[in-house]
């Protein structure tokens, strides 16, 4: 073996150069093997090094508020299998944010943008990139807070981590060209240049949810600080903790404090830095009524017209065919339900099985969520954590207990005696209609719905019909069929023969339309856009002495 010549093929790129000179890819990590399994989970610092961690905003490198530190990490960090805490109480008695605080975040975030916007893009690109290799670098703790802050189990954790990574890569590669001086240089006739620019819009506000706390954060600022904006950054408020650890990193990577404001809060501080007059443009990721409200506040003001980039949830769909093979479909039916507790916004919803095939799908559901693990998200053997609070559960809860009502219960998975704390068991239902459901279920409860083929164009319509545009999934081996329903389908993610989640930055971008979203797609080359101004420059050049290189053009006359 060891006389043996090298047997890679030089032409295929190894996995970091997967994307080519433009980006260098996010580290992964194979968890099948335990050595390094073993060696990252040792990597880990155990929650009581995290006490010191700082939960006061971040304004020009200061805190308005008196500094405070975490007590104790019962307090703050949420032991996923321990009886849960009040976050509200929690964040009403660290933060108590007002409208002093507000006025002096935009304050300071006017002046960052004087300066961050007047730093070249190539700049901008190199600090990006040094906050993704902190990040990457940061892994083990960024892993345990995600752990015991959002109930991530390992898996689901690393994913967010290289998804966070990427990001940065992939909006300073994208921005380092679009931002690049002297702008593009467009057609039109000699005597005259014309110059298209990409310029900063000014303070950006960016609220970002629980469920991807360090990913979605980090895209959302990632790519407004590449445009040149300031940011005033609002975390959800069941995860403020990952977003100071996160605010951390971009300040060592050298992003100016004045750029980049934290404020920590609840709804309350959230829709107060949207109705504030000084923004000039809104990110976010929530629920679809949340986004309505912003939608709203930006319209009432006499002000600016500003952009507003929302990403949503959906009622997300999967139809499987009868020539789908049953024992590869179950996979990705169980993987889009019931990852991450069914917490995603792509997650599978409504499962359309066609009847020929229905009894063998429903028969392997019901044993493969026999053998799902839900328990503690940091012990390597759990398929499942918990759900993020109180009012989640309580929710679900509510769910189910119609559902027994108006559909079958076909299989749930078991939940382990004395698990206590936010814990659902993952449970599939049978129901006859997608109408029967009143939006979207945002957890491990999947539907599934029984058809007859030639239903299916009225299959597609009842899905379109409500409203909800994220993703949709289908399983089939008729190429023509899948084609014929990928275009039929109003989502902005469609994934066929595979899972429904996991989108990967700059590959799968991700966003959805109608009530999932505004658009651009984040992770896309469409994203930055919507964070700059665009401006056009026309020069009459024949003021200082015409088109010079048109006098050098040499023209061959034949005869």
């Amino acid at each position: 073996a060891a006389e043996a010549k090298p047997k890679r093929h030089p032409r295929i790129p190894l996995s970091q150069d997967l994307y080519g000179p433009g980006r260098k890819n996010s580290a992964g990590m194979d968890l099948s093997a335990e050595m390094v399994r073993t060696g990252f989970l040792e990597q880990i610092p155990p929650p009581a090094t995290w006490r010191g961690i700082a939960v006061t905003p971040i304004i020009k490198g200061q805190s308005p508020f008196k500094s405070r530190s975490i007590e104790s990490e019962s307090q703050q960090l949420r032991q996923p299998h321990e009886s849960p805490i009040n976050t509200d109480e929690i964040v009403a008695d660290i933060w108590n944010t007002n409208a002093d605080h507000i006025e002096a975040a935009f304050n300071a975030a006017r002046q960052g943008f004087r300066d961050w916007s007047g730093i070249s893009a190539a700049e901008r690109a190199g600090i990006l990139r040094r906050a993704a290799d902190l990040i990457e670098f940061s892994a083990p703790k960024l892993v345990g807070l995600l752990q015991h802050e959002g109930g991530k189990t390992l898996p689901d954790c690393l994913s967010e981590v290289r998804e966070a990574v990427d990001f940065c890569r992939y909006y300073a590669a994208e921005g380092e060209h679009l931002f690049a001086e002297p702008g593009i240089t467009l057609p039109g006739p000699t005597g005259e240049e014309n110059r298209l620019v990409m310029e900063a819009r000014g303070v950006f506000v960016c609220i970002s949810p629980w469920n991807f706390p360090l990913a979605i954060f980090m895209g959302q600022i990632a790519a407004a600080l590449m445009a040149g904006n300031s940011v005033i950054a609002k975390p959800a408020e069941q995860t403020p903790v990952i977003a100071f650890e996160a605010v951390r990193l971009l300040l060592d990577a050298g992003i100016p404090p004045a750029a980049i404001t934290l404020l920590p809060g609840d709804g309350q501080t959230g829709a107060a830095l949207v109705a504030h007059p000084g923004v000039d443009g809104v990110a976010f990721t929530g629920s679809v009524e949340v986004a309505r409200l912003i939608n709203r506040a930006l319209a009432a003001k006499d002000a600016a017209i500003v952009p507003l980039i929302a990403e949503t949830g959906g009622q997300n769909a999967m139809l499987v065919d009868s020539t789908a093979l049953p024992e590869l479909v179950i996979d990705d039916i169980v993987l889009s339900a019931f990852g991450s507790a069914g917490q995603r916004c792509s997650a599978l919803r409504v499962l359309y099985v066609q009847n020929e095939i229905a009894d063998k799908v429903i028969g392997l559901l019901r044993g493969a969520l026999r053998e799902l693990r839900v328990g503690d998200p940091r012990l390597i053997s759990t398929d499942i954590g918990p759900v993020i609070d109180a009012d989640a559960l309580k929710s679900l809860t509510s769910h189910t207990e119609n559902l027994r009502k108006l559909g079958t219960l076909i299989g749930q998975a078991p939940l382990p005696e004395g698990l206590t704390g936010w814990y659902i068991a993952p449970a599939a239902y049978e129901i006859d209609s997608i109408s029967r459901l009143p939006g979207e279920v945002f957890g491990p409860i999947l539907h599934v719905i029984r058809y007859a083929a030639e239903d299916r164009a009225r299959i597609i319509q009842d899905i379109n019909a409500t409203g909800y545009g994220l993703t949709f999934g289908m399983h089939s081996r008729l190429q023509q069929r899948t084609a014929d329903t990928a275009r039929r389908i109003e989502a902005g993610n469609v994934y066929i023969n595979r899972s429904m989640i996991g989108a990967v930055v700059g590959v799968q971008p991700f966003g959805g339309r109608g009530y999932s979203g505004t658009g651009p797609k984040g992770g896309g080359p469409n994203y930055l856009h919507r964070f700059a101004n665009e401006k056009t420059v026309t020069v009459n050049t024949t003021v200082t002495g015409g088109n010079i290189a048109l006098l050098n053009v040499v023209s061959e006359v034949s005869e």
